[in-house]
């Protein structure tokens, strides 16, 4: 077999693996952030290198023509392809299983227009090599500017990042600015994530009693915020003591008066706190 053939041959088997992969939601890890870029690259090359090498029985340019045509056409297409993925600006975070099993990659974006949209997609790994895209867990985040809780809010402080909880081998919980998402690498695990946001919904209501009879002491935990009630008996004040230890919650650590239920935005609000008025807590389900 000669080096053409070999050559064609292997950029043949290299697309078809890709083509494949694609289809079934597996991706080179390591080819995301440039997209298919240099697989396209590969193809423009290999196949110049064959068309302009190629020799006919008879003396004739024709090889060169169709090879400087395939050029003209392809060449576009490949700018334009990286035109998309840099327009896309897509980062990638890499989190590793306590239990020494499987990785689970992050791909996020924001794209703002008026307002913030945070977008994220989720790719089990454990290899770190190649991806599988996990179904139907992709999650979006959408804030306004106003609601910020810091100035260096960013995607990853969106999603939780800085504390995040591996519940089992197959399952992930991203403590998210607009309340708790679970990721689930096992697509067949049942998830509970209702029951739960419910069940916190409960605690917030039952903390907020709590603070309005000036029980001191009492704490909760919100997207990694610890929330405490404090009373000073000789002033007859009470106030909440917002914790954020490691910058693991979306609140900055500081002092706010009290938290209401604001059924228009669909939150609860921490108001009159130390450095912006208000902040919102979680989202408030349909029910409330």
């Amino acid at each position: 077999m000669t080096k053409t053939k070999w050559a064609l041959l292997v950029l043949g088997i290299m697309d078809l693996v890709l083509i494949m992969m694609h289809g079934t939601d597996y991706y080179f890890l390591f080819l995301k952030p440039t997209g298919y870029v240099i697989p396209m690259v590969i193809n423009l090359i290999v196949l110049a290198a064959i068309g302009f090498r190629a020799k006919l029985p008879i003396r004739s340019n024709l090889p060169k023509i169709w090879t400087i045509a395939g050029l003209v056409i392809f060449i576009p297409i490949i700018l334009f392809h990286d035109f998309m993925v840099l327009l896309m600006e897509y980062s990638y975070t890499k989190i590793d299983s306590p239990y020494d099993q499987q990785s689970l990659v992050i791909e996020h974006r924001s794209f703002t227009l008026g307002e913030t949209t945070y977008s994220y997609n989720f790719y089990k790994t454990k290899f770190g090599f190649i991806g599988k895209q996990l179904d139907d867990q992709s999650i979006s985040i959408v804030a306004r500017r106003r609601d910020y809780p810091s100035e260096s809010f960013n995607a990853e402080n969106a999603l939780g990042l800085g504390n995040v909880e591996w519940l089992t081998a197959d399952s992930v919980r991203f403590h998210t600015w607009k309340g708790t998402e679970d990721v689930y690498l096992d697509s067949t695990q049942p998830s509970s994530e209702t029951d739960e946001t419910e069940n916190l919904e409960e605690a917030i209501e039952q903390f907020m009693d709590n603070a309005e009879k000036k029980e001191g002491g009492q704490t909760i935990t919100v997207n990694g915020n610890t929330l405490t009630v404090r009373y000073d008996a000789a002033a007859n004040q009470e106030w909440i003591d917002i914790a954020n230890e490691n910058e693991a919650g979306a609140i900055p650590t500081q002092q706010c008066s009290r938290i209401v239920p604001n059924k228009e935005r669909g939150y609860y609000m921490l108001e009159e706190c130390t450095h912006q008025w208000e902040y919102p807590l979680y989202p408030m389900s349909e029910k409330r």
